[in-house]
């Protein structure tokens, strides 16, 4: 393989974009290899530049996942998209998908649920939860409207004690809606009761 030597315009791009896109991003735009990225950028000295999360960018994470896309955050934190990603996970936030998608899968409901997603799928095909196929893989797609439908009318097929409600309760704003309903807090309160009788 030829080295491709670096011109300054590249370089420049580099030290630009370094700390606010990812290097695969980097590495499609100027057409190198991520492993070109990195090394050019650790001769620069920019994988030094790590930027500390403060407390209250923490705090606007995890106020704001769930309300906003991920790519709005990263903005607003001046951070990369990959940075917010990455604390997301750490932070155990949920997927981003869950976070900022206009509809659920069956996956991402047994995620919020901490059920098998074989019986959230079965619960579609039973017709507890609204569901419509899509796409070549026909995967199931469910609109989080549906999703609230089914916490509302089915209280016997979830626990809130096992439940990720914090990852769930994002979802009334979406159905806008002003505040989380009683019925959904009353639930969480009697199951958590519950397990501490």
């Amino acid at each position: 393989m030829t080295y491709k030597k670096w011109t300054e315009d590249e370089t420049n791009y580099l030290i630009c974009n370094y700390a606010k896109k990812s290097i695969n991003k980097i590495a499609d735009d100027l057409n190198r290899s991520k492993d070109s990225i990195f090394k050019k950028a650790k001769r620069l000295g920019l994988t030094k530049q790590i930027k500390h999360w403060k407390e209250c960018e923490v705090d606007y994470l995890i106020d704001r996942w769930g309300k906003s896309p991920a790519y709005d955050i990263a903005n607003e934190l001046n951070r990369s998209i990959h940075s917010v990603k990455k604390k997301a996970i750490e932070l155990k936030l949920g997927p981003e998908r869950i976070a900022n998608g206009e509809f659920l899968t069956t996956g991402d409901i047994a995620y919020l649920l901490n059920k098998n997603p074989s019986l959230i799928y079965r619960w579609i095909r039973d017709g507890f939860i609204k569901g419509r196929r899509f796409g070549k893989k026909k995967t199931f797609q469910i609109k989080p409207q549906h999703l609230i439908n089914f916490l509302k009318d089915y209280p016997d097929k979830w626990s809130a004690y096992k439940a990720r409600v914090d990852l769930i309760k994002p979802y009334f704003c979406y159905t806008n809606r002003a505040n989380i309903p009683e019925w959904f807090e009353c639930k969480v309160q009697e199951d958590i009761h519950s397990q501490i009788i």
